[in-house]
């Protein structure tokens, strides 16, 4: 933040959580060693990795308390989630836990799981005594290709997801590639989805990296360690000039949040029922971004092929694309009233081109937010839907030609 610098050491490295008894001091911020430190896991992480990492942070002369939080095997998803725990009841009872054992303001919270534990720590660790010292050991793609990584952190509200948080970012973060052999294939495909993001919206080589390997060799790439660890390697860079100079440009937040705005909707909605299939973070985003590149072609910011190129990436890659038919395309516009960028009307990100957002100039500054039309959010959704059914959609007439245009006035694609 401004007059001030915030540093965050990122430690990729096979067999991290193997050998910390030898890294744990070289991480852990020195002013922690003599205090009480706290490491938050899950009931999914903590039999694999547990014991594992307690005994490594022990061995290496810390001390530990471990509070282990609800995750579902196998939730209404089918799949092992932390999410529908991730709440105001939850993080408030890690807090009991924390300030009742020893804390001081010299103990660090360490996160160790994916994004779920990762987002809830980053709020513990912002609450107590206005800050603590934050690590994040991530264990999923989620974490590692980005929800650790960045500095926002929220827990969930009825009404809607994040909605609740804090910008805190972690002093450290390590990364063992090695942890995403426990994933299953769907929950990689969910990180996965974030990386894609930031090749969407500022790699065109990114998106390559990723994708080029899956349509040249399949699903295996999934299980391939390597891949996945040039995948991390990769997002990081990608991702990390996003987070440096955050205010200086909107771009450093259109980018993070790329296909979050329709994505949040319809993962929050597809949570919300027994008729809906739930979707995973990421597989919501990977919609999402799709839609986006709809509304970036009704409003002239980007072309026919890039709108192509997206539905081909996300389909080639493994995730899903459409709007699924359980969800009315009502509830979404609805839903999206509660998303933090809207203002009469959602805000978001658009491309020009693969790996380029759009931007225009406003008031001698380039701007890459976009407030969206109503008329326009809805012919976009319509748009995906019909390419679910086969069915071309309702001609640009349709949507208000003038609406269209007055938006798109101004702007410039060139990247």
């Amino acid at each position: 933040r401004d007059g001030k610098e915030l540093r965050t050491e990122i430690l990729v490295k096979k067999g991290a959580l193997r050998n910390l008894s030898v890294l744990a001091k070289d991480f852990l911020p020195q002013s922690c060693h003599g205090a009480v430190n706290f490491l938050v896991t899950d009931t999914i992480i903590d039999p694999i990795y547990g014991d594992l990492v307690v005994d490594g942070l022990r061995n290496a002369g810390l001390t530990v308390f471990r509070i282990i939080v609800p995750a579902d095997s196998a939730d209404v998803s089918g799949e092992a989630s932390g999410e529908p725990h991730k709440t105001t009841a939850v993080m408030l009872k890690c807090c009991d836990e924390i300030i009742a054992n020893g804390v001081s303001k010299h103990s660090c919270v360490i996160s160790l799981g994916g994004g779920v534990v990762n987002n809830l720590c980053g709020v513990i660790a912002s609450l107590i005594y206005r800050g603590l010292s934050l690590v994040h050991i991530t264990t999923t793609t989620m974490g590692m290709f980005d929800a650790a990584i960045d500095f926002k952190q929220a827990v969930n509200h009825p009404l809607g997801k994040n909605l609740l948080g804090c910008y805190y970012p972690a002093s450290t973060i390590i990364m063992d590639p090695e942890c995403l052999a426990s994933l299953s294939e769907r929950h990689v495909l969910n990180g996965i989805s974030e990386a894609l993001k930031h090749g969407l919206g500022q790699s065109v080589e990114l998106v390559e990296l990723i994708a080029g390997p899956l349509r040249d060799h399949g699903p295996a790439m999934l299980r391939d360690v390597d891949y996945l660890e040039r995948v991390c390697k990769n997002s990081v860079e990608t991702k990390c000039p996003t987070l440096d100079h955050y205010h200086s440009s909107d771009f450093n937040e259109m980018v993070p949040q790329y296909g979050h705005a329709v994505g949040h909707a319809v993962e929050h909605i597809s949570w919300a029922g027994s008729e809906h299939k739930p979707l995973l973070h990421g597989e919501a985003i990977a919609i999402g971004m799709c839609v986006s590149a709809e509304i970036a072609l009704l409003l002239g910011l980007c072309g026919e092929d890039c709108v192509e190129d997206h539905y081909e990436v996300i389909q080639t890659v493994g995730l899903p694309v459409f709007v699924p038919s359980s969800i009315g395309l009502d509830a979404i516009r609805k839903k999206m009233m509660f998303d933090k960028h809207f203002v009469q009307k959602p805000v978001m990100g658009l491309p020009a081109e693969l790996g380029c957002l759009a931007h225009r100039e406003s008031a001698g500054k380039r701007s890459y937010a976009w407030a969206i039309e109503d008329s326009v959010l809805e012919a976009a959704l319509v748009a995906n839907v019909s390419r679910r059914e086969s069915v071309p959609p309702p001609p640009l007439s349709n949507v208000s030609v003038a609406t269209v245009f007055s938006q798109a006035a101004g702007q410039d694609c060139l990247c």
